[in-house]
């Protein structure tokens, strides 16, 4: 059924639709803040907006980016600060490496390599001895006899009954220079000379060549003078000749006489010698009361002179079946002789001296136990500096310090593109790498190798500032790109909420007037139908 309206009536619905359409938009645009929603309300300004948001966007995602560079190059920063720290601690070491100095041994080390485990080689039935004498009096020696089932020993039991006789010999074995090697090395650890006595086996000798001493003599056992100067194996114990003496490891200095002797060698009355002692005092020793040999004036000699860091003894220093009487200072300093007179003169029957004689001290054993341990502490930090370097913080798996590099988008356009440089500087010892420390500290055995070492710290030092410098300049450019783009997008967010923007004020006036429009144009229909309703009572 249609309803029929007149004009008033159908004038005051249109106007009423109307006023309730203004009514929402206005509503809609208090509510919002915005004017325009889209394309259809205003394609231009819309348009404006829109670009200038996405462009807002893009740059809040470039910063992102920019961020996580900025976080690597601030943690690569704090890695480099520490790997500072670290290498000036092993610049200090090797100070405190260079200021201690070796100190000074009496020791003596073979050429040939003996591993501990290694089997003595012997011969069934046959006896064979061990001995070291120390110059304090003390001697060690090792017997044993081989037995039917040719019953052996290692050298390393051998090392564990010296070091357990404490006579003042310590027996070591030292790493080689061939791999999987060791070296034996005698250390005197109270300061006095020591000798291999004669009595020892010639064979157990043989494996030890290379032994050496500074003064005395023969300065290194060689295979030749091995066999003259100790004791044949045997099936019983080993008779020494006259001419096995054995091999002394001395460092002061030493006298031989020129005339060859043997313990039975007459010393006359009256032969006198005039020397100076261990402590540099001028001593003089005389056999005044009665002819003498050898034997019984080393011994009474020795007894007088022996606490006074003298010692004379008969010497085989020429590989020979021949020995000769030696003097020598068991201190370690020069062995002077002023005179000698009947058997002590170079004519007389012990051939010692022509005058003012001198035998002069060598040089003792450095001993670098300590530096080595210092080394050690040194090449530890550099693996550290190595761990620093591998565990670096990264971006995206690029380690600046690794040799990679770091691509970064600057702007939203992507045409300013920067690329952080990162360098190699692994300080890896077994290589000579970009920091230089190819100089361990397990070679920390002479100066020259610990200024090496040193010299090594102030190149890496340098390298490592140099790199800390260059990331952060990048860095100081990044940070104020950074800050423009954020600076940027929060303008270009704020123009494009501008743009599009409703006048509040205005709109709020807008939906008041439309309230009043609106409650005029109800209160006009609802007359309209008033009146319409009257006539058609009067017409009923």
């Amino acid at each position: 059924m249609s309803i029929a309206f007149n004009a008033a009536t159908a004038a005051n619905v249109s106007m009423l639709q109307q006023t309730n359409s203004l009514f929402q938009i206005s509503q809609k645009r208090v509510s919002t803040g915005k004017a325009i929603f889209g394309a259809a309300d205003d394609a231009t300004r819309y348009r404006m907006s829109d670009t200038m948001k996405n462009r807002a966007k893009s740059l809040d995602s470039v910063n992102n980016n920019i961020s996580l560079a900025l976080k690597t190059l601030e943690t690569t920063d704090k890695t480099l600060s520490s790997m500072i720290s670290q290498i000036n601690s092993a610049q200090e070491i090797a100070r405190k490496a260079q200021a201690e100095g070796a100190a000074s041994t009496r020791s003596t080390q073979t050429t040939a390599n003996i591993l501990s485990t290694a089997n003595i080689t012997t011969v069934a039935n046959m006896q064979y001895n061990f001995s070291i004498t120390s110059d304090s009096g003390k001697n060690f020696t090792y017997s044993w006899n081989s037995g039917a089932a040719n019953t052996t020993i290692t050298w390393g039991t051998l090392a564990d009954a010296l070091n357990s006789a404490n006579i003042g010999v310590q027996m070591t074995f030292e790493p080689s220079t061939t791999a999987g090697q060791t070296q034996v090395k005698f250390t005197s650890t109270n300061g006095k000379d020591f000798k291999f006595d004669g009595k020892t086996t010639e064979t157990l000798m043989t494996p030890l060549l290379g032994l050496s001493t500074s003064t005395g003599g023969t300065t290194t056992l060689t295979a030749a003078n091995a066999l003259t100067y100790f004791a044949n194996v045997a099936a019983t114990t080993p008779t020494l000749s006259a001419s096995e003496t054995g091999f002394t490891v001395s460092y002061g200095g030493a006298v031989t006489g020129t005339v060859a002797v043997t313990g039975a060698t007459a010393i006359a009355t009256g032969s006198s010698l005039v020397f100076t002692d261990g402590n540099g005092q001028a001593q003089a020793y005389s056999n005044s009361t009665s002819a003498t040999n050898v034997t019984a004036m080393l011994t009474e000699f020795n007894n007088t002179y022996g606490s006074k860091g003298i010692v004379m003894e008969l010497a085989n220093t020429a590989g020979a079946a021949t020995t000769f009487l030696r003097i020598r200072n068991a201190n370690g300093g020069n062995m002077q002789i002023l005179a000698g007179t009947s058997a002590f003169a170079a004519a007389g029957t012990a051939g010692l001296t022509a005058g003012p004689t001198t035998g002069y001290a060598g040089p003792l054993s450095a001993n670098n136990s300590l530096r080595l341990q210092y080394g050690a502490q040194f090449d530890a930090i550099i693996q550290n500096v190595n761990q620093l370097i591998a565990n670096n913080p990264v971006q995206n798996g690029r380690n600046l310090l690794a040799g990679q590099n770091m691509g970064v988008v600057m702007d939203e356009f992507a045409g300013n593109t920067i690329t952080v440089t990162g360098q190699n500087i692994q300080g890896n010892l077994s290589a000579n790498t970009t920091l230089g420390l190819s100089s361990p500290g397990t070679a920390w055995t002479s100066d020259a190798n610990i200024q090496l070492s040193a010299s090594s710290t102030n190149t890496a030092l340098t390298i490592i500032r140099d790199l800390q410098a260059k990331l952060a300049t990048y860095n100081s450019y990044m940070q104020d790109r950074y800050d423009i783009n954020k600076s940027y997008g929060s303008e270009m967010q704020t123009m494009s909420d501008d743009l599009v923007a409703a006048d509040v004020a205005e709109e709020s006036a807008k939906l008041q007037a439309l309230q009043t429009q609106q409650q005029f144009a109800v209160q006009a229909f609802s007359m309209g139908t008033q009146a319409s309703q009257g006539l058609l009572r009067l017409l009923s």
